[in-house]
Formats: structure tokens, sequence, C-alpha cells
């Protein structure tokens, strides 16, 4: 089984930042998704080009103030000039307000002010995984085959605690959309809302996995617990034979 240890929110803040590189350079982290419209995105940059084996995606926002075009009708909230707030723009995705060219025209811009860093995109997922609903999923593919970008981040969860029966069916016919459409791995799991014992056993599980690759979404924050977990030395070493980034799987 491989893993890729994937970081969000890179470009968010100088705190998110550091922590993604530390868990890079003393822990598992073996790649990160960086927010184009996040305030210290120039910084990511930099610390991206600093270290050229953390993998490096894109990722996608279509909520909160992490909009690089500035002109749409059905976009942006009219009296900020920015995105809605999440909880908005899940009613309005559910709704079908989002118009789908504006959507793939935002993204394009997202992901053309990376490319024009330099930086080789690896894959691409989206803020608040708002692509597990079908209009932004269909819009980030678009923009993935466009750009050519090789894989996108799985819809199935593995090792998910209490989801219920319908939410995973709804996610695997998701992962059925996608695995025909374009190039995925086999699931993802998360470390959101674990404990350090939860931690502990939902990384055991996925060790033992019978799963050819998975992607482990993670936030590193010192208040969350990640940030000593992914650098604890017993997981770096039960880690170290699986981890891999999207790029070598290209």
């Amino acid at each position: 089984m491989k893993l890729i240890v994937n970081a969000d929110d890179f470009g968010f803040s100088e705190e998110v930042n550091e922590n993604i590189v530390k868990c890079h350079q003393k822990g598992i982290v073996t790649s990160a998704t960086i927010l184009s419209g996040g305030q210290k995105f120039e910084a990511a940059i930099q610390l991206a080009k600093e270290n050229p084996k953390l993998g490096i995606g894109v990722h996608l926002a279509i909520d909160g103030p992490n909009n690089i075009g500035k002109k749409y009708a059905t976009l942006l909230d009219p009296q900020t000039g920015e995105f809605y707030e999440d909880v908005v723009a899940v009613k309005k995705i559910r709704n079908g307000d989002f118009n789908f060219e504006e959507l793939v025209s935002e993204y394009s811009l997202q992901i053309e002010k990376v490319k024009n860093e330099g930086i080789t995109i690896t894959h691409l997922d989206h803020h608040h995984h708002l692509h597990l609903y079908f209009p932004i999923l269909k819009a980030v593919i678009e923009v993935g085959k466009k750009y050519k970008i090789p894989y996108i981040r799985p819809q199935k969860i593995l090792y998910a605690a209490n989801n219920p029966f319908p939410k995973n069916i709804y996610r695997l016919y998701h992962q059925f959309y996608l695995l025909n459409k374009y190039d995925t791995v086999d699931g993802y799991s998360s470390l959101i809302g674990c404990d350090e014992n939860e931690m502990q056993t939902k990384f055991q599980s996925i060790l033992n996995s019978n799963k050819k690759t998975i992607e482990l979404v993670v936030h590193p924050l010192k208040e969350n617990g990640e940030i000593d977990f992914l650098t604890s030395p017993e997981i770096v070493e039960k880690a170290q034979n699986h981890l891999i980034n999207y790029a070598d799987l290209i």
C-alpha cells in the first residue's frame, strides 16, 4: 500500500505554511495543495521551491475571501465582492445557482496563478471538499483536463466512523463517476475530529489496508494535535516504506 499524505490550505497563513513545511521536513507530509487566493500565497510558493520533494497541487476554492476574478454574475457576494461564506455557497451549489462557465473561469485563474510561478501541479482537490457536489466536481474535471493535471482527489472516504449508509453510497457513486472521467487513487481518509488514540487507530488501519494507494488528508495545527502526530518518530518509522506523492504516481 502506498500512502500520499497531503496537507491542505498551503498559503492560507504564515502559521499554516510553517506547519506544513515542518511536517514535510520532520514528518510524513509528502504533498500540499496551495490556496491561490490565500493571504500567504507568495510565501507558500517560495517554500515549495525550497522543498522540491514536496508535491504541489491546487486547493481550488469557491467560498470565503479566496477569489481571483472580480467580475462574476453568480459566484460573488455583491456585499463583499468575494465568494460567499461556506454555508451560503453550499446552498447555492445545491440550488444550481452557480454558473458552470464562471466556475471553470475562476478555477482556471486559480490554476494559472500557480502555473505562472513555475510550479508543476500534480493534482487538484477542493477547499472544504466541495467537489463532493456534482456541479463542482464536473467543473474540476473540466479544468483538470484543460490544464492536463494528472490527478484529482478521490471521492471515496475510507475509515470514517459512523458514516451514514446513504452518504457512503453517494460517495461511492461519485468515486465511480470520477474514475470513469479521470485518474484518481483508491480513496482518502482524514484526521479531522480525531483524538490521539483515534489517529493511531485510523493510521494503522490505513497501513494495513489492501488498497493500492490512499491519500491521507491533513491540516497540521498545534491545537488539533496533528503536528505532533505527523512528526512523531514512531509514525515516521511506520510510514517510511509507504510514502509517496502524486508525482511518484505519474
